[in-house]
């Protein structure tokens, strides 16, 4: 019964709304040890702190602290260690971690959760007001969208849509898997290309989660995922600077799977500032471009005077992601400054 009380405690700390969720506490009893779990109760705390409340050496609490940064259960601050202080904090570091602490048991404890108990609770939100909900993802647009907009002034982007800027900005770049990919495994899109940056990306390469890259690799990447339909996302809520940049699909993307499902992606789900345009004159209808919509934004009209059907993008629910514009052969498509009405 202690143990058990142990990884209630711990479960408890991190502020889901059922705090005996099993699923939960079974991924708890995978990670740490009762005795583990005992010290990770006393954070905040100093190591010396801890040591002399709880008797274990200093440095075993030392070495159990490191051991738990590794595993994504710690986050090391400037006021010292921490416990993970929610659900996604908690399922983002510890599925992020290295080869060595994340087996497919753990990715299977998670997958459970995940269809269990989060889905279901993302899904019981999508019914609360809409005033009630705080969009703490945007989407950043495809760079190569950008590029390929003959019309589009890269000086009047907004700095959250320049992702070039943005990369170039950050003090360290690393690259870490993509949490919900590596748990879920419902496509085949490549696991490691979450891209990290400034303190989250010290904290990757620190705790042996990720690994460095320069601007150029990150582009690159970046321009693979836009390449395979993959929409560049931002968790912007989570910090003030930039941390994370995810490359989503709408089979494993935690916010993409339950708000496209539910039809309440724009409650979570911040556009950019850009839409796609087609130009009639030069699309020939091949409907790739509905095909890579996320959004269901695109759609096949009826043109005067022409037989062909053409694509339109539904400015209304377009995100602004660029993905279209990446994949049209026939360069019909650009990406504009879009300024809402009203």
């Amino acid at each position: 019964m202690e143990s058990k009380d142990v990884y209630v405690r711990l479960v408890e700390r991190l502020n889901f709304p059922n705090p005996n969720s099993e699923h939960l506490l079974r991924i708890m009893r995978k990670l740490v040890t009762p005795e583990a779990g005992r010290i990770l109760l006393q954070l905040p705390a100093e190591p010396a702190a801890i040591a002399q409340e709880s008797g274990v050496s200093e440095d075993e609490v030392r070495r159990t602290l490191q051991e738990c940064i590794e595993k994504g259960l710690v986050i090391p601050t400037s006021k010292g260690p921490r416990l993970v202080r929610e659900v996604i904090q908690f399922h983002d570091a510890s599925l992020s971690s290295s080869d060595r602490w994340v087996d497919t048991e753990l990715l299977d404890l998670w997958k459970a959760f995940y269809e269990a108990e989060f889905f279901p609770f993302m899904e019981a939100m999508s019914h609360v007001s809409a005033d009630a909900q705080v969009q703490g993802v945007r989407v950043v647009p495809a760079w190569k969208a950008i590029e390929r907009s003959s019309h589009l002034s890269i000086d009047g982007i907004r700095p959250e849509d320049n992702l070039r800027d943005l990369v170039r900005s950050a003090d360290a770049i690393a690259v870490v898997p993509c949490t919900c990919r590596r748990s879920l495994r419902r496509c085949h899109h490549p696991v490691e290309n979450c891209v990290v940056f400034n303190r989250g990306a010290e904290y990757a390469i620190n705790r042996g989660a990720g690994r460095r890259v320069s601007a150029e690799e990150a582009m690159a990447l970046f321009g693979e995922a836009e390449q395979a339909g993959l929409v560049h996302t931002w968790p912007f809520a989570l910090a003030s600077r930039l941390n994370e940049i995810c490359n989503c699909c709408d089979d494993c993307c935690i916010y993409l799977d339950s708000g496209l499902k539910h039809g309440t992606v724009g409650r979570t789900l911040e556009r950019s500032h850009l839409r796609a345009e087609v130009d009639p004159q030069i699309c020939n209808g091949c409907q790739d471009c509905v095909e890579r919509c996320l959004f269901d934004a695109i759609e096949m009209r009826k043109t005067p005077q022409v037989k062909k059907l053409k694509a339109v993008v539904d400015v209304d629910k377009c995100f602004g992601c660029g993905v279209c514009v990446v994949g049209c052969g026939l360069s019909a498509m650009e990406m504009k400054l879009h300024r809402p009405t009203g």
